[in-house]
């Protein structure tokens, strides 16, 4: 095939990438220099990163994967803290770069290295026994 577009600004190899759900124009990456950036796609430049301790103090980044919210505005992210062996999943805002919420995970587990959202159900009618 032929290469459209090419994105820099990665400082190391990239692992994950995820179009948003919205319309696809963007889309998310995260790699091994630990850094999660959102891309515009068609104009090919990073519009946001977002690092680990940006997101928590003495954590960072995973960079196994991420995964966009059904409605597209938040980003989960694996996050880990090497000194205390904690892994931690952090849910990213979007437009506000905020940490809105975050879910600690037992250490012993092994490493972090699937996200992914409930998608969002359709309506189930009411049945009602007469």
């Amino acid at each position: 095939g032929t290469q459209l577009r090419v994105f820099s600004g990665a400082t190391d190899t990239v692992i994950c990438a995820e179009f948003s759900p919205n319309d696809g124009t963007f889309f998310a990456s995260v790699g091994v220099d630990c850094t999660i950036r959102i891309w515009h796609g068609y104009a090919g430049f990073c519009i946001k990163e977002f690092t680990g301790t940006l997101i928590a103090d003495d954590f960072e980044v995973a960079e196994y994967d991420l995964a966009y919210s059904p409605d597209g505005t938040v980003i989960a992210c694996g996050l880990y803290d090497g000194n205390n062996e904690i892994w931690r999943i952090g849910l990213l805002d979007i437009k506000t770069a905020e940490c809105v919420r975050s879910i600690d995970i037992v250490a012993d587990v092994g490493a972090l290295q699937c996200l992914a959202f409930r998608p969002t159900l359709p309506k189930e009618d009411t049945l009602s026994l007469s």
